[in-house]
C-alpha cells in the first residue's frame, strides 16, 4: 500500500518539476535569419540570436555563450517574427535580420559536430515585439526576388493597392489629395488612406459607407497579396457594425483614435500602441 501511495505521489510531483525545468526565459536581442534549403549545401534554415547583455546575464549558458544561440525551430520561429512566406527560388539564399524580445525554452548545449563547434540551442516560444532592420530578400542579384516591400512614402503604397481586391483599378489620378509628408491620401471626404510614420509595409484604410457608417482596416502588404492585420495590430478592434478606430487629422498630423474615449495611438513595431 505504502508503495502504491509513492508511487502517486511521484507521478503527481514529477510534472511540477519539468514545468520548472523548462520555464519559458524572456530575452531579447539582434536576430539573424537565413535559408539555404534550396542550395546545394546541409545548411537548411538557421535562425541565430545575439542577446543584450542584461538578456544574457539571466543564464549561466547564456553567460558560457557569450548570449548567442540558435533555435532549434526556425521555421515556426520564421512565422513569428512574421518573415514573409515565399516560393523559394532554386539556388538561391533568402536572409534577413531584426531586433526583437523573445521567450525561449529548453536551453541546451549542443556537442561539436563535423559542421559545428559547440553551440547552444533552444526553442522560440513567443516574440513579444519585432522590428526587422533587414528585409528578407535574396542573394540572386535579381531585383524582383526581393520579397518584402519597403514602402518609403504614401506613394509607394498607392502603388502596391493594384494587387488589392478593393483597390485593383485605382491609379494615382484618382486620389484627390496626397501629403507624402504626414503619410495621408485621400480618395475623397470618405475614404482615406495613412501610412503610418515607421511602417514599411502597413496600411491603415478608413471609409465609410453610404449611410455614413465608418470603417478602419490595417492591410499589411507581404510582397504578393494585401492581409487583414486588423485585430492583431489595433488592441481590442472590433469592427462588425463599423469601426470604433478612426483616423483623426488635425494641422497637418495624422493619428489613430478610438471611441468613445478618443485616445490616440501610434505606430511601433509593426503594430499600434497608445501614446504617450
Amino acid at each position: 500500500m505504502l508503495n502504491r501511495i509513492a508511487l502517486v505521489v511521484a507521478m503527481v510531483l514529477f510534472p511540477l518539476v519539468s514545468q520548472a525545468q523548462v520555464a519559458p526565459l524572456a530575452v531579447s536581442g539582434k536576430w539573424e535569419y537565413r535559408d539555404a534549403s534550396q542550395e546545394e549545401t546541409d545548411e537548411g534554415i538557421n535562425l541565430c540570436f545575439q542577446l543584450d547583455a542584461a538578456s544574457t546575464a539571466r543564464s549561466p549558458q547564456l553567460r558560457h555563450f557569450g548570449g548567442a544561440l540558435c533555435v532549434s525551430n526556425p521555421a515556426e520561429g520564421a512565422k513569428l517574427l512574421r518573415l514573409a512566406q515565399v516560393a523559394l527560388r532554386s539556388g538561391c539564399t533568402y536572409s534577413a535580420e531584426g531586433v526583437a524580445s523573445i521567450f525561449l525554452s529548453g536551453l541546451r548545449t549542443l556537442p561539436e559536430d563535423e559542421m559545428y563547434e559547440e553551440r547552444l540551442e533552444a526553442r522560440l516560444m513567443l516574440v513579444t515585439a519585432n522590428r526587422t532592420t533587414s528585409p528578407l530578400a535574396s542573394d540572386c542579384g535579381d531585383e524582383s526576388s526581393a520579397v518584402t516591400p519597403s514602402f518609403k512614402s504614401i506613394h509607394d503604397a498607392i502603388a502596391a493597392l493594384k494587387t488589392h481586391p478593393d483597390y485593383s483599378s485605382l491609379s494615382m489620378s484618382d486620389f484627390s489629395r496626397v501629403d507624402a509628408v504626414s503619410g495621408l491620401a485621400e480618395l475623397g471626404a470618405s475614404t482615406q488612406m495613412l501610412l503610418p510614420s515607421g511602417s514599411s509595409d502597413t496600411l491603415v484604410m478608413y471609409t465609410e459607407n453610404n449611410v455614413g457608417t465608418p470603417f478602419l482596416t490595417v492591410e499589411r502588404f507581404d510582397g504578393r497579396q494585401w492581409r487583414d492585420v486588423s485585430a492583431t495590430t489595433l488592441p481590442g478592434y472590433v469592427n462588425r457594425n463599423g469601426s470604433n478606430y478612426y483616423l483623426d487629422v488635425n494641422g497637418g498630423a495624422v493619428k489613430v483614435r478610438n471611441l468613445p474615449a478618443r485616445k490616440a495611438w501610434r505606430y511601433s513595431e509593426g503594430r499600434f500602441v497608445p501614446e504617450g
